[in-house]
């Protein structure tokens, strides 16, 4: 479930038929910022990466269990449900506990960086400190090492 997608013989033919190369990483972006995440979404997909969004904490989940990404860039603060809750379900299931999450949140407080770590997330990122096309060396960093 960590490991990068692999796609069979017959998905990279028609990749190969369609003109596209197959996706490097199945990347799931959560935020509730539609600009934003639309942005890093843009940015990630053009790296090669077949990216889904997800603009709040319950249809994250939904999307994690039903696509299953090699990884996610998570979001703190949104509606329905906060990333924080997302991140305790995530680590609390065998399903998804070793799917790679990356905090992407504007607020830098060391109580929430703190937490986020404990709870599983491999790396905290502040946005206003991230440039989107930094994402994509984050993606290799993380599949590759699961």
């Amino acid at each position: 479930m960590g490991a990068p997608t692999t796609y069979s013989p017959i998905d990279k033919w028609r990749f190969r038929v369609a003109g596209r190369r197959a996706p490097i990483a199945k990347v799931l972006v959560v935020d509730d910022d539609l600009i934003v995440a639309d942005m890093y979404r843009l940015a990630l997909s053009r790296a090669g990466h077949e990216v889904q969004v997800a603009n709040d904490g319950v249809a994250a989940l939904r999307a994690i269990l039903s696509s299953r990404p090699d990884i996610v860039f998570l979001d703190i603060r949104m509606p329905k449900m906060d990333g924080m809750e997302v991140l305790r379900d995530l680590a609390s299931a065998d399903l998804t506990r070793s799917i790679p999450v990356v905090m992407l949140s504007n607020y830098d407080e060391p109580r929430l960086v703190s937490e986020s770590i404990s709870l599983g997330a491999k790396q905290y990122l502040v946005k206003a400190g991230t440039n989107p096309a930094e994402l994509a060396r984050v993606v290799s960093q993380w599949v590759e090492a699961a």
